[in-house]
């Protein structure tokens, strides 16, 4: 999650003033925090205009889900339908755990219309069908095989923006299983991280190797579930 504006204290952005800061009140675009403030100067109180570059931290103890809400602004109770136990047996594997949380509080739908959860049991989208169709399809995940073979990979999203998105199993943890790109001309890109820090840093995160485009702009982040009504 970006951090809050770094002023003062250990680790904080100098900004000058011999009695420490007044005020501050900071807003963030993008991937800066703008700030403006009063410090306490020898001369009086002086102004001062703040800019620094976000950074990617998670809080200690707070799960991607929950950061994932908060981004997107979500705040309806979890979908919890998913017979994990099933769904599991039917791909032959154990699932990321980050992977679960996400599809048990979010449901089926995409993230900023950017990002399509494929969710077992979802028309069109269903988890289970898309994964046990991959075979068919092998050649066009090369150099990878795909699951269930030993370092398959197992597709998890997709995009109207012309790519996919992917585990790379394993005999390791599922928690542990990297995510693998694979846009429109076949090139690959590998990022290691769990399904929730890439979903949170594809919508918020600007540096590379992140920088997807729903980061770029200072609009908020939305989820528009397939379950659920408009409002």
């Amino acid at each position: 999650m970006p951090d809050g504006p770094p002023v003062g204290g250990e680790g904080g952005l100098p900004i000058g003033g011999e009695g420490g800061l007044l005020e501050l009140r900071g807003w963030v675009l993008a991937e800066h925090w703008f700030g403006y403030g009063v410090t306490a100067t020898a001369d009086g109180p002086r102004r001062v205009v703040i800019l620094a570059r976000r950074a990617f931290t998670r809080p200690p103890g707070v799960g991607w889900v929950a950061l994932l809400r908060e981004a997107t602004g979500w705040t309806e109770p979890d979908r919890c339908g998913v017979d994990w136990a099933a769904t599991e047996a039917a791909l032959c594997t154990a699932l990321p755990g980050d992977y679960k949380d996400i599809v048990d509080a979010f449901g089926a739908g995409s993230f900023d219309e950017y990002l399509d959860l494929l969710v077992p049991g979802a028309l069109g989208t269903d988890l289970v069908s898309w994964g046990q169709d991959m075979e068919r399809y092998a050649d066009l995940y090369r150099p990878y095989p795909v699951h269930p073979a030993p370092g398959g990979v197992l597709t998890w999203g997709i995009s109207e923006q012309e790519m996919t998105f992917h585990w790379l199993t394993g005999p390791a943890d599922p928690d542990n299983w990297p995510v693998l790109v694979q846009y429109l001309g076949g090139e690959w890109q590998r990022f290691d991280c769990g399904t929730g820090e890439f979903v949170l840093r594809l919508l918020t995160d600007r540096t590379p190797p992140f920088a997807f485009p729903p980061s770029a702009g200072p609009f908020p982040h939305w989820f528009a579930s397939r379950e659920l009504p408009e409002r």
